[in-house]
């Protein structure tokens, strides 16, 4: 008997080594490698061991995951230094070899031949030349270049592009916050002799209160001032002569000022001022601000201010200049050498480590500002050789840190790989999109390793930056996926009227990717819904995070009905917009208007669509379908019998039930830590592995397939 079992096909029965899908799916596991319903759901089979040894079977080992790791020269790639930090020069692909803990086979990329059906992806709305719209505002230029990267710029050219189609009389030509300054801001330059006036200033205690409060908001993501050399002089302010110190340390009075501004509009809370929060202070620092040609003198504490200023002039929506400011301490820190190693030897542990926080705060902010303004980076990767903290050697804040540098890096790759050209062969673009997912493959395990560390160790919610590394993370995916979405409402735009039109062969390789998106946009709501976490107000990021989501999901929403499952991420969007202009936010104000009207014009386009009776686009197939209820089918016999091992899982699979935006945050007893993450690393494997299966592409060429016999 046992002899005849061995020969026959082996049985799939309960194992407790059960695969990472079937666990998931909560399933039975045959346990072959690869097992049964991984076969038959064409999904890569991977086993856990222990805690830490993943297997891998050799079928299913997909040779697109890996390229070859041996940087040829110190220019390239990533390599650890001395001290155990790391740091990254120019190649995407290599940055997942400090990223991910796994050991690659060194195999070639395969070609995507089966994916030569003429389709692309558009970046941009518009092709060359540039589009550009009359500015009305008078103080400005006379024209307004529409970007390619920028969020603002992209609102405008779905606006343009939906109201020219729609032949609609567009409520405006610009946006509201176009035609005029939000918040006007205007001071005067003083003297060079001129006597610093120094009264009007809080108490010794407030100030530093005021201190301790952008420390707070600040120093997890810009580290933008030497504690112990600040803390030093403002007692030598307030207990010795103030005329003199200011007049003495005009510069270090000028950022004291600064940290006056940042503390004062963190902490007010006022509608009914049209001036910029802290901007009492900001005017009487600007206006003191030595001349640019004597700020290389201190340039540390030179680079430190005009970060700041630029950082408060962009969260005031004035981000040319703030653009301006930033350009000019990069070039002051290129002068000394900060975006390069620097020998500790020579100017010691305390120096060195100030000049790396400063040079990565700096290309953190010169990445976010030029994708706002969808302008060229002023730095480039490659010619950077300063080190960053490995996130498993160091402290949490540290860890956050580096990882939000990496990020940073990924973010500027995107734009300049994926929005390279305004119009790219659908091959090409997931060739580029996989490379990125194995570095967000990577970033993901780092941020689930920063998460449980902590959870194990305290009660706590999510930390600040931990918060803010996990938002940025899902802005680099929506960011990667956007142009999808856009490609597909592009040629929904031009086919209306004109019939029907085969939509599988496009969405059948894409089809996990605006999962992904969609998830990620869903998920960056519901992380900035959360009633525990304190929204952040005066600071832009969160109100930009909170609209690119918004409008990721209003396109996806119009463009496929089903794929929300009916939950109303606008409404949460406009929740979290008018606590922002609830607490004096008028920016926000501004960014309500714009979605409200983007909104108006994809429910036009639904209306349209279903008037004419055009197909309703899905993404997912009847047969992906019906596997998914036979798989939950078939779980509801195993629920209970199932181990949950945190270590084996992912939060989901893309493609199963639990890839919809609804089932966020559903997710079982012990994995609470990695229900802040929303994608983990084993779902972008998995995401991988899809998008370079050709033979899950088969169907992109029907004739090749009735040549094979499929």
């Amino acid at each position: 008997m046992a002899s005849d079992m061995r020969g026959g096909a082996r049985r799939p029965k309960r194992t407790t080594n059960a695969c990472v899908a079937c666990r998931h799916s909560k399933i039975k596991c045959s346990g072959n490698e690869p097992c049964t319903n991984c076969q038959r759901r064409a999904l890569r089979c991977r086993f856990v061991e222990g805690n830490s040894k993943v297997m891998v079977s050799e079928r299913f080992e997909d040779p697109f995951l890996w390229r070859p790791t041996a940087p040829t020269s110190r220019s390239q790639g990533i390599y650890k230094s001395y001290n155990g930090c790391v740091a990254f020069e120019s190649g995407i692909a290599e940055d997942v070899r400090f990223s991910v803990p796994f050991d690659p086979p060194s195999k070639e990329l395969p070609p995507y031949d089966t994916i030569s059906n003429g389709h692309s992806v558009w970046t941009t709305p518009f092709t060359l030349p540039s589009r550009i719209i009359n500015n009305t505002y008078k103080k400005k230029g006379n024209w307004i270049w529409l970007a390619p990267t920028s969020l603002w710029s992209f609102t405008v050219r779905l606006s343009l592009m939906m109201t020219e189609k729609f032949d609609l009389e567009s409520p405006y030509t610009v946006p509201k916050s176009m035609d005029q300054e939000i918040y006007p801001l205007h001071w005067n330059h003083a003297a060079v002799d001129a006597a610093i006036d120094v009264n009007g200033l809080p108490s010794i205690d407030h100030a530093t209160y005021l201190f301790n409060t952008v420390k707070f908001h600040l120093d997890h993501s810009f580290r933008v001032f030497d504690e112990k050399d600040f803390l030093r002089q403002l007692q030598e302010l307030y207990h010795g002569d103030s005329v003199e110190k200011a007049r003495e340390c005009r510069l270090w009075f000028v950022q004291f000022l600064l940290v006056l501004a940042f503390g004062n509009a963190f902490l007010l809370r006022t509608r009914k001022s049209k001036d910029p929060p802290g901007s009492k202070f900001f005017v009487r620092a600007m206006s003191i601000m030595p001349e640019l040609s004597c700020l290389w003198k201190e340039s540390l504490l030179a680079i430190e201010v005009l970060a700041m200023a630029g950082l408060y002039l962009y969260s005031i929506d004035h981000r040319e200049a703030a653009h301006i400011y930033v350009g000019q301490a990069i070039r002051i820190a290129q002068m000394d050498g900060l975006h390069t190693e620097l020998p500790e030897d020579g100017l010691g542990a305390a120096t060195v480590t100030r000049c790396r926080n400063l040079w990565w705060t700096l290309y953190m902010m010169d990445r976010h500002f030029s994708s706002s303004l969808g302008i060229p980076m002023i730095t480039h990767d490659s010619d950077i050789s300063a080190l960053i903290d490995p996130t498993n050697s160091c402290s949490q804040s540290d860890a956050a840190f580096s990882l939000q540098v990496k990020l940073s890096h990924l973010l500027s790759f995107i734009l300049t790989s994926v929005y390279k050209t305004e119009k790219t062969p659908l091959g090409t673009f997931l060739e580029k999109t996989k490379s990125i997912l194995q570095t967000m493959a990577g970033h993901a395990q780092e941020i689930e390793r920063i998460i449980h560390s902590k959870s194990q160790q305290s009660v706590e919610t999510m930390p600040k930056g931990t918060r803010h590394i996990t938002l940025l993370y899902h802005e680099c995916v929506i960011i990667a996926t956007r142009p999808l979405l856009l490609s597909i409402l592009k040629e929904r735009l031009e086919k209306l009227g004109h019939g029907e039109q085969d939509w599988q062969s496009f969405l059948a390789p894409t089809k996990a990717l605006i999962s992904t998106g969609i998830k990620s946009a869903a998920k960056t709501l519901q992380i900035l819904s959360d009633e525990d976490s304190v929204l952040e107000v005066f600071l832009p990021f969160e109100l930009e995070f909170t609209y690119g989501a918004a409008v990721y999901l209003t396109m996806a929403n119009s463009l496929f009905p089903n794929a929300l499952n009916g939950e109303n991420y606008s409404q949460e969007a406009h929740s979290i917009l008018d606590e922002m202009i609830y607490k004096g936010n008028r920016l926000a104000a501004a960014r309500k208007t714009e979605l409200t009207h983007l909104e108006m014009l994809f429910q036009e386009l639904a209306v349209r669509i279903e008037r004419r009776g055009i197909q309703t686009l899905t993404l997912s197939s009847p047969d992906q379908n019906r596997e998914d209820v036979e798989a939950d089918t078939a779980g509801e016999h195993q629920e209970d019998e199932m181990p949950m091992d945190p270590d084996a899982m992912s939060l989901s699979i893309p493609g199963d039930a639990s890839c919809s935006p609804s089932a966020v945050g559903q997710i079982p007893s012990g994995l609470e830590f990695l229900d802040h993450i929303g994608i983990s690393s084993d779902e972008f494997m998995s995401i991988i592995d899809r998008i370079g299966n050709p033979d899950s592409h088969s169907m992109l060429d029907p004739e090749q397939a009735r040549r094979q016999g499929l």
